[in-house]
Parts: structure tokens; sequence; C-alpha cells
């Protein structure tokens, strides 16, 4: 089957407006129900970063139902970049959505409240220290003191502290077993074929969410102006790949000039040394004779 290629932005978007197929995907991948969700409109964006590279970013506000039956908002940051970036991007979109305020009511009388922040990441790239595909960071509650786990959450501890989840496209592929695994392989570059734009899907696709997945990414296919978007994204790449390996290049000659340096300032010293012994030397015989 093929569909258009995900790991672009371009068609990522695609999906992700499909507020369906983005309520499914996040219920998948955090393992409790999204039963609502709503983009934050002021915050979906593409910031242009070096050499026209961007990272894509959603922020949704949802109401989740967790395993044990309690209802709780959150908000849900969704970032998507192609490649290894500087980390305090990530922080200052976080620290925004720190600031952001929610509406609730008390009584007669609403008040401006926080809500908890779970992010989620798609990365085109591979961290160096992680190898499996969705590495899940959960926060735990200890005494500080004896080290013993508490079962408790506290909301103003919870509006300090977040969850993180990362899908590294990279590792995805390979034998499926769990929900999670057959939604993801949708992103798989495993399937890609002499069209880069494109995947030949030849996963399992019997669950539903992955059937509105592949159907979606099928329609996108022919979409001119997707394609369109997609050229511009690898005409990026490449800009961002030629300058990569200039700028190593130029590392490399500094590394170079440092070592040579380094070298010359060695044999100096060799030098002097060997000239001082020679003088203590000859300060000896002097004396002894």
């Amino acid at each position: 089957m093929i569909i258009a290629n995900p790991i672009y932005d371009a068609v990522f978007k695609y999906l992700m407006d499909d507020l369906e197929i983005a309520k499914g995907l996040i219920s998948t991948i955090i393992g409790e129900e999204v039963t609502d969700l709503a983009v934050q409109p002021q915050e979906t964006s593409a910031e242009n970063l070096a050499y026209g590279l961007t990272v894509f970013r959603l922020d949704f506000k949802a109401t989740v139902r967790t395993a044990a039956g309690e209802i709780k908002k959150v908000l849900i940051e969704l970032q998507k970049a192609k490649h290894l970036l500087d980390g305090m991007r990530f922080r200052r979109y976080l620290g925004e959505n720190y600031r952001q305020e929610d509406q609730a009511r008390f009584g007669d009388g609403a008040y401006a409240t926080v809500l908890p922040i779970l992010t989620i990441y798609f990365l085109g790239f591979k961290p160096e220290n992680v190898e499996v595909p969705v590495p899940q960071v959960d926060r735990v509650y200890r005494n500080g003191v004896t080290g013993e786990v508490l079962n408790v959450r506290e909301p103003f501890v919870e509006q300090l502290t977040h969850d993180s989840y990362a899908i590294q496209i990279p590792r995805l592929g390979g034998l499926t077993q769990t929900k999670l695994e057959k939604v993801l392989q949708v992103f798989s570059q495993e399937f890609t074929t002499s069209d880069q734009h494109q995947l030949d899907f030849q996963g399992d696709s019997s669950d539903p969410l992955v059937k509105k997945l592949l159907d979606k990414l099928t329609r996108a296919v022919p979409t001119p102006a997707l394609r369109k978007q997609m050229e511009v994204e690898d005409e990026i790449d490449h800009v961002f790949e030629r300058e990569l390996e200039k700028k190593n290049q130029e590392i490399a000659e500094k590394d170079q000039e440092i070592a040579e340096k380094e070298r010359l300032i060695a044999e100096e010293r060799q030098q002097k040394e060997a000239a001082l012994r020679e003088l203590e030397e000859l300060r000896k015989r002097l004396l002894g004779g």
C-alpha cells in the first residue's frame, strides 16, 4: 500500500489536523483514553531555525480518562524534529506552556489555574544512549529520606513537573506485538521506496486506528500541494547537510591546527628540557673539575 511519508512535517501536520486521528494516536502512546481534544489555536507553529530547518509543534488541551476511571485535564505538547537540535528550544516551548492558564469553576465563581503538561516528541534522529524505539519518562514520588515510593499525586507538584514520551522514528520497524507498535509502524522508514516522499506499507493493518492512518496517508499521495511542501523540506535538508558538512570540515581543520600547534609546543619544550640537561651536565663537569 503506497502512502505519503509522515516523517515530513507537511504530511505529519496533515495527519494531526484530523482530531480523531490525533486523539487515537495520543491515547495509544500514553496508554490512557483521550475523551476530548482541542488544538490550542495560537500554538500551532513550525519555527524557522538555522538554515531554514523547522521544529513542528502542536499544543492540545485534552481531557483524559485514566485506567482508574479518573477524569483529568492536561496540556499535551507534541513536537516533531528531523534533526538533532538545540535542546534549549524544546525547553523554551515548555516554558511557554508552563505560563499558560486555564479557567476553572468553583461554586459560582471562576478562577485561573494551570494544567499539568505531558510532552510527546517525534524524533527523526536517534539519540545515542537510548536504543528502545519509545522511551517513556515517568515521574515517581519518593520519600527523600528513606527512598520509599509514595503512591500519591499532588496537584501542586503535577503543575511543576511533567511526563514525557519520545518516538524515535529511525528505530521503528521489525516485529510488532503491541497496539502501540502496530500503530507507530505507519511511521517506520523500513518501508521507504525509491521515492522518499512515499512508503510502501507492508505492516499489519487490522487495527482500526491503523486503518484510519493509512486511509488518510493514502489520500495524501496524489496531493500536489503536499508534494510541493515535501520538496521544499528536501531542499532545506540538503542545505542543512551541506552546511553541516562544511562546519564539520572547519572543525576538523581547526582541530588539526590545534594538534599541530600542540606538537610544535611539545617539541619546543623537549628541546628546552634537553638544553637544560646539557647545561646541568656541563655545570657538574666544571664543578667537578
